[in-house]
């Protein structure tokens, strides 16, 4: 018969291998997004739109365009905020 410590030996070295890569994983998250769609007073999408988001406490300005379905995505953003988000359209 084995000693106690060396039966629960492979079972530990398992657990702390699980706990370790998770611990790696799970390392949160460094970056926020914004998105949304762009629609007229009518509903309609509006492609094209420029976006621009400005990071209030930092002034760092972030810009997109909306694609055709009026829908945009602002990635890799500073988190927290607040932002100010404004939308300009020629035409």
């Amino acid at each position: 018969m084995k000693p106690a410590t060396l039966r629960w030996f492979p079972i530990a070295v398992l657990a702390l291998l699980c706990i370790g890569t998770s611990v790696v994983l799970a390392q949160g998250v460094t970056t926020a997004a914004i998105g949304g769609k762009v629609v007229s007073s009518t509903g309609e999408a509006l492609p094209g739109a420029n976006i621009i988001a400005v990071h209030v406490p930092s002034g760092t300005t972030y810009g997109t365009s909306s694609r055709p379905n009026g829908k945009y995505n602002v990635p890799n953003l500073r988190v927290g905020g607040p932002y100010t988000v404004t939308v300009s359209l020629v035409g």
